[in-house]
C-alpha cells in the first residue's frame, strides 16, 4: 500500500518526510486545529493579527486596541442577555455614552430602550435604571447629579409635548397582590453624614416661564378621583395646610384647611367674611 499523501503536497522532488507538527513552534505551524508545542489547540486561540472584524461587505465592527479604549463596536448592536460592567455596574467604566441621530422617519425614536421584568426568587427591589454619582478628585466647584436629562425642541416642525422627564404608573391585569402605595415621585429622607448643605430643597422649581411664553406653572395639580383627595398636604400628620380635591365643596365652605396651635381648621364662608370651622 502506498504511502498517505498530505494535501498540497508537492510532487517530485520535494520531500516525503511531513513531521508531526505537535513539535513544531506557536508561530511556525501555521495550521488550527492541531497542538503546537505550548499543549493549547490552536482553534482555542483566537489571534486577530489586525486587531480587526470585518463583515461579509468589508465594513469594520469590531475593533480592539491595547490602549483605551480597548474594544470599538461599530454599527447596531443587539444583546439578547445581559451585560454586565465591573461589579456588575458600570463602575469599571471610566465614561458611557451613548450617542446616535435617526435621520429616518420611524414612529418612535427611542436611543436607550430599558425594560425588564423582576421576580426571580425573592427579589425585594426591581429597578428599570438603578444608580448613583459621587463626586471624586478636588475640583474648584463640582457638580454632581444621580440623574441628569435634558429635552429639546430643535426642528422646524411642530411639537406637541417636551418633557424632561415623563413616567407612568399602573398595574397589569395579572396583578393581583396587594399594592400598598404607588408615587410617580418619590424623595426619601436625606442622610448628611459628612458634609452639611446650607439649603436643601426637596423639589425646587426655578424660572420656567421667559420671553413669548404664554403661561407658566411653577406647579399644576390637576383634580383626583378617589375616595379621599388631597390635593396639597404640608406638614406632620395633623398638617399646617390641606386643600382638598376631587370635587366642589359646599356653597358656604372651602376646600381650604389651615392649622392654628394644634388644631387644623376649615376655612368658612359666613355672610361675606371668612372664619374657622374645627375641622
Amino acid at each position: 500500500m502506498g504511502r498517505l499523501k498530505l494535501f498540497g503536497e508537492p510532487e517530485g522532488g520535494g520531500t516525503n518526510d511531513h513531521s508531526a507538527l505537535s513539535n513544531l513552534g506557536y508561530a511556525q505551524s501555521g495550521h488550527t486545529g492541531f497542538v503546537p508545542s505550548q499543549g493549547e489547540a490552536l482553534i482555542d486561540i483566537l489571534r486577530l493579527n489586525q486587531n480587526l472584524i470585518r463583515d461579509s461587505q468589508g465594513n469594520n465592527r469590531l475593533q480592539l486596541a491595547t490602549a483605551s479604549p480597548h474594544v470599538t463596536i461599530t454599527g447596531d448592536l443587539d444583546v439578547s442577555g445581559r451585560g454586565w460592567f465591573g461589579t456588575h455596574r458600570f463602575s469599571g467604566v471610566a465614561a458611557l455614552a451613548v450617542a446616535d441621530s435617526i435621520s429616518a422617519s420611524p414612529a418612535a425614536a427611542v436611543f436607550a430602550d430599558v425594560i425588564g421584568t423582576g421576580g426571580a426568587g425573592d427579589a425585594q427591589l426591581t429597578a428599570g435604571v438603578y444608580g448613583g454619582a459621587t463626586a471624586g478628585g478636588t475640583p474648584a466647584f463640582a457638580l454632581v447629579f444621580g440623574l441628569y436629562f435634558a429635552a429639546t425642541h430643535d426642528t422646524p416642525s411642530l411639537c406637541g409635548q417636551l418633557a424632561g422627564v415623563y413616567m407612568t404608573l399602573g398595574s397589569g391585569a395579572s396583578g393581583t397582590g396587594s399594592l400598598q402605595a404607588a408615587r410617580g415621585i418619590h424623595i426619601p429622607a436625606a442622610s448628611w453624614s459628612g458634609s452639611k448643605p446650607t439649603t436643601v430643597c426637596g423639589i425646587d422649581i426655578d424660572q420656567q416661564g421667559g420671553s413669548g411664553t404664554g403661561t407658566a406653572y411653577g406647579l399644576r395639580i390637576r383634580d383626583q378621583t378617589a375616595s379621599t383627595v388631597r390635593l396639597l398636604e404640608l406638614g406632620p400628620t395633623t398638617p399646617y395646610l390641606r386643600l382638598l380635591g376631587g370635587g366642589d365643596p359646599p356653597a358656604d365652605k372651602s376646600n381650604l384647611y389651615l392649622k392654628f396651635g394644634s388644631t387644623l381648621y376649615r376655612v368658612v364662608k359666613t355672610g361675606t367674611s371668612m372664619t374657622l370651622e374645627a375641622a
